[in-house]
């Protein structure tokens, strides 16, 4: 009897922790209308930081100290770190998350009230509760609930940009990878060369990580290719373009100035 609830209790443990190890995916409409595909935007190179909110008063310094966590990251790697505010059990509607968010000054965040983003994929419930993702594995580096631990939270957003970094240098297949000219007004260029044909796809992306535009997708030549791309209705700001191919993805930043 008493080796079966030992068993009884390995089993759980490992099955929550197996949980816990791995995002599921999802591919959801924000409140802001922004398409969010979680595994499309970690293949991109992006590590995504989730927030539950109910939304609540004790939530706002654990989110608010994910959110500032998180902010500090956007000069040295900008775009990459892309934070979601979810309602806990989507039984709230966008416009009371938007407010609260906003109201506590947690702006720059993608708000969710959808069920399909669940607590429960990560093992438990909390409020509120923060993971962090990144990786073409999924993994998740960082899972706590009610409380977050800032210098913690940072070692794991630090681990996953490691990890991300790695598996894009190991797979990149293109070189000489250019975006010109930086500053741009109305065109950009881009320039790349592969070592074999390949489908590829050219996307633009905001200061905050959201998808602008894909400006091309299909197959690129063997050797040298070269785009150039109207920027003309484009904002002056700082955009990220992204080159997506089948081995990795490689981004390149660079500034609007008209």
């Amino acid at each position: 009897m008493k080796n079966t609830i030992y068993s009884l209790i390995f089993s759980l443990f490992f099955g929550f922790s197996s949980i816990a190890q791995n995002a599921t995916n999802f591919n959801v409409t924000s409140c802001s209308g922004v398409n969010f595909d979680l595994y499309n935007e970690l293949d991109a190179g992006k590590v995504v930081v989730i927030g539950w909110t109910m939304p609540c008063g004790s939530c706002v310094l654990p989110l608010k100290t994910t959110y500032n966590v998180v902010q500090s990251y956007q000069n040295t790697h900008p775009g990459r770190i892309v934070m979601l505010m979810v309602d806990d059990y989507a039984n709230t509607p966008c416009a009371t998350i938007e407010l609260w968010a906003n109201s506590n000054g947690m702006s720059n965040t993608l708000k969710f009230s959808n069920p399909a983003i669940k607590m429960m994929d990560y093992g438990s419930n909390g409020m509120p509760k923060v993971v962090v993702i990144g990786g073409s594995e999924r993994r998740v580096f960082y899972n706590a609930n009610d409380a977050v631990d800032h210098v913690a939270l940072q070692q794991a957003i630090n681990n996953a940009i490691s990890v991300v970094t790695a598996i894009n240098e190991s797979k990149a297949t293109s070189s000489s990878f250019k975006v010109y000219p930086n500053p741009a007004q109305n065109i950009v260029n881009i320039d790349f060369s592969l070592q074999k044909p390949d489908i590829i796809q050219i996307s633009l992306f905001n200061g905050v990580g959201q998808e602008v535009k894909v400006f091309y997708s299909g197959v690129a030549n063997e050797g040298r290719n070269q785009f150039e791309i109207s920027t003309e209705n484009l904002a002056n700001g700082l955009y990220h373009l992204q080159l997506k191919h089948s081995k990795g993805v490689e981004q390149l930043k660079f500034n609007i100035v008209k």
